[in-house]
């Protein structure tokens, strides 16, 4: 008899994870571009955190070309493989200083535009 109620509950719990996996999906990082501008312009009012701004230039943007040619820029700004300097660290908060601040102007300019000019639903 215990038998039996172990091999029930075992193969509940196996169900379950096999539904699971089944089922699931995996966590994936896909940020829009409206929260990249949101995360650009946190920059200088800083309302940005650290974390999030780590996790933008951390993980490559697969599911939208344009927006991943602006990650490589705002990694190759903060590492200094873009001809400048690399991006210092800013005092009371500011995770860039006020140089490297300004030069993030650029893309801000760069992002309005794709988002002004990206069409409101895609044809596959």
């Amino acid at each position: 008899m215990e038998f039996i109620i172990i091999f029930v509950v075992s193969a509940f719990f196996l169900l379950l994870v096999g539904c699971a996996m089944a089922f699931g999906k995996s966590p994936s990082y896909r940020p829009t571009r409206e929260y990249v501008l949101k995360l650009i312009k946190g920059i200088e009012d800083q309302s940005t955190t650290q974390q999030a701004w780590d996790m933008l230039i951390g993980y490559p943007i697969n599911h939208d070309p344009e927006l991943e040619n602006i990650r490589r820029w705002l990694v190759s700004m903060h590492e200094g493989t873009d001809g400048f300097d690399p991006a210092r660290e800013g005092i009371n908060g500011y995770i860039y200083d006020k140089q490297s601040r300004h030069r993030l102007k650029a893309v801000i300019d760069q992002l309005e535009k794709l988002i002004k000019e990206s069409p409101i639903t895609k044809e596959f």
